[in-house]
């Protein structure tokens, strides 16, 4: 009976230099007695069986023993190759979960280094998705040392994060892996704490009720219900049908000169259930766009916005672009940019073709409204909205998948607190350093509540792990979508923004990959950068490290004539930037009218003007999804976060 947590298997890193909790179970009011190394530790356990040890501090080691006794049967567990060094918690949506086999050489140098030896001081732990409405106790999840057979499925980040880490420390390495795709803030943190933030705590006391309610229960079916006793992915999709043929392309429906006269009509964005598609299979979806004379020849982006799930699109009847395939899960609701080649690119209309495949819950193109638009490559400026109204025909009807689970609930991973419960909460009170943060793409049209989600879920997490302010270190989304210099209206900007804020105002750096984006992917492939900078960081913050850990961080303004000269921290050893003169600065004055401004220099400071803006009030930097120009960095190497001095947005200026 007795039986120690998956944390504490063969294999696992513990958190040396301070104490470290140890569970399990066993018979209630039993005896237990625990050896590690040198260290012992006792305790008795509760009337649920579960016991707590704690074991005094200890340094760095290997090859220790964990030895467990309940001392009135005799029964032993035994762990064995535990190492002490340094445990992080990587957590967040999909570019955390971003597997090593999923990098550009598909792990392959990864690989070869495990084999090498070269990764020896690290072990990860992987938590498996689980999205059930009662909390878990523990994961079903094992350590893992790294060799060619198991870095493949490894977080890529939490793998380069942790690897430098181990190579500065010279201490092993334990990562406690737990992401999930397309997920919200909101999902990863506890309802006691979302009970209290003024824009949730009633839709989370309604989520509650309507979960409780036996009309909720009674309206799941058999295979509903059999979902979570099984593999949560095998089991979701066991009862589905294969991705149907692709038979609206054969018979025209890509093409301009296909007469959809007949078809529905429908405005988007929108999901399918929307305007009464309550089903599963493929939708086609078309709409004509007038281009104007002056774009012909020239290659121009179509971002259609977020897809849910998977598409393939078409324009003037040839493909531009695919996303998702199988029952891939990672591209649900993704925004999705294509290139449109010159070659393609004719004056007058022309048809944009949309293959829509949904294989559970809905589909649809989400938008936002915002991001549904086509413009040349190189005058963003020009675009077409493509929002509106589009024709629409079901190419095949699959029927309805798993209809009661489509919103909050049982197997949602998007409920409310679901993956804090199913996710984290099993692994408190794991002894940690610190946690490493990558997610905020799915909040990212509700940015306005972002900062006060993060500084909540930072706060949460360090209550519940009750070590004190442990490290908690954010990734400042990748740039994504057409490249530009600055956009007024982006989404990812203020999310940055967010990100930013809550890490001041928690005291925590983060790690900006705001450089290390893909214009057509929203997961780039390069996590080394990511994972390196975020080892920075936690190098500066939780080791108190000499290097640089940050990029510089915008600091304060002043006015200097018709110039606004702006300071930053962690500019230790001057500012540079390419040719001497960063670019990526636009300012305004009191119309809030932001023009491209001139920057220069100036030791630790940057000074800003523009002839058009004589009387400067504000600037902005890096503002946009995908900054194109934006390259101010510091002595380190390290790129500037993105800012603004002003509060226009929020209805006032600083």
């Amino acid at each position: 009976m007795l039986k120690l947590a998956a944390l504490f298997g063969d294999n696992a890193v513990l958190q040396r230099d301070r104490a470290v909790p140890v569970w399990g179970w066993c018979a209630p009011f039993r005896r237990v007695r625990a050896t590690l190394g040198d260290g012992s530790a006792e305790t008795r356990s509760g009337a649920d069986g579960k016991f707590l040890l704690r074991f005094p501090p200890m340094p760095s080691a290997v090859r220790l023993t964990l030895q467990v006794t309940e001392l009135e049967s005799g029964e032993t567990a035994t762990a064995q190759n535990i190492a002490l060094g340094e445990v992080w918690l990587a957590s967040g949506q999909s570019n955390m979960e971003f597997k090593v086999s999923s990098l550009a050489d598909g792990g392959a140098e990864l690989r070869r280094r495990a084999d090498a030896g070269e990764l020896d001081a690290v072990r990860m732990l992987t938590v498996p998705r689980n999205a059930l409405l009662t909390p878990a106790r523990d994961v079903d999840a094992a350590w893992q040392t790294a060799s060619a057979a198991t870095v493949d499925d490894w977080s890529a980040v939490a793998l380069f994060f942790a690897k430098k880490l181990a190579d500065e420390l010279a201490v092993p390495v334990g990562v406690l892996a737990s992401s999930w795709g397309g997920t919200i803030a909101e999902a990863w943190t506890s309802g006691e704490t979302l009970a209290r933030n003024p824009d949730i705590a009633r839709a989370y006391s309604e989520y509650l009720l309507r979960t409780g309610s036996t009309e909720y229960w009674d309206s799941l079916s058999p295979e509903e219900l059999e979902i979570p006793m099984r593999n949560f992915e095998t089991a979701l999709f066991t009862h589905l049908p294969p991705e149907p043929e692709n038979s609206g392309f054969s018979a025209g429906w890509a093409e301009s000169a296909y007469d959809d006269s007949n078809w529905d009509r429908t405005a988007l964005p929108a999901q399918w259930k929307e305007f009464d598609l309550n089903t599963n299979g493929t939708v086609w979806f078309r709409r004509k766009v007038e281009i104007p004379a002056e774009w012909a020849g020239r290659e121009l982006i179509l971002t259609l916005g977020a897809v849910d799930k998977h598409d393939i699109t078409y324009f003037d009847g040839v493909e531009v672009g695919r996303t998702g395939s199988g029952y891939d899960t990672s591209c649900w609701d993704v925004c999705r940019v294509y290139r449109i080649p010159s070659e393609l690119v004719r004056p007058g209309l022309r048809v944009i073709a949309v293959r829509d495949y949904s294989f559970a819950y809905d589909g649809g193109l989400t938008g936002p409204a915002s991001g549904m638009k086509l413009a040349p490559a190189d005058a963003e400026r020009e675009k077409i909205s493509i929002a509106g109204e589009w024709s629409y025909k079901i190419e095949t009807d699959l029927g309805p998948a798993f209809p009661h689970l489509s919103g909050m609930g049982l197997c949602c991973p998007n409920s409310f607190s679901i993956l804090f419960d199913n996710m984290i909460r099993p692994l408190v009170p794991a002894a940690l350093r610190g946690v490493i943060w990558y997610q905020g793409e799915s909040n990212a049209i509700r940015f306005h509540q972002y900062e006060r989600l993060m500084r909540d879920l930072i706060a949460d997490w360090r209550f519940h792990f009750a070590q004190g302010d442990i490290p908690f270190l954010q990734v400042l989304l990748a740039g994504y979508r057409t490249a530009m210099d600055y956009d007024p209206n982006s989404e990812w900007a203020p999310i940055r923004e967010a990100q930013s804020r809550a890490a001041a105002a928690t005291g925590n750096l983060v790690a900006s990959a705001v450089d290390a984006g893909d214009a057509a992917d929203i997961h780039p492939k390069d996590k080394q950068t990511v994972g390196e900078r975020l080892a920075a960081a936690a190098l500066m913050q939780a080791y108190g490290g000499k290097e640089e850990g940050s990029g510089p961080v915008f600091r304060s303004q002043t006015r200097s004539g018709d110039a606004l000269l702006l300071s930053f921290d962690h500019a230790a050893g001057g500012l540079i930037a390419p040719d001497g003169r960063p670019h990526g600065f636009w300012i305004a004055g009191n119309d809030r009218v932001f023009k491209p401004a001139e920057a220069v220099i100036a030791g630790v400071k940057v000074a800003v003007s523009s002839p058009q803006v004589p009387e400067p009030v504000a600037v902005r930097y890096g503002w946009s999804d995908n900054p194109r120009s934006a390259d101010l960095r510091n002595s380190a190497g390290l790129p500037a976060l993105p800012f603004r001095t002003d509060k226009f947005d929020d209805g006032e200026n600083e």
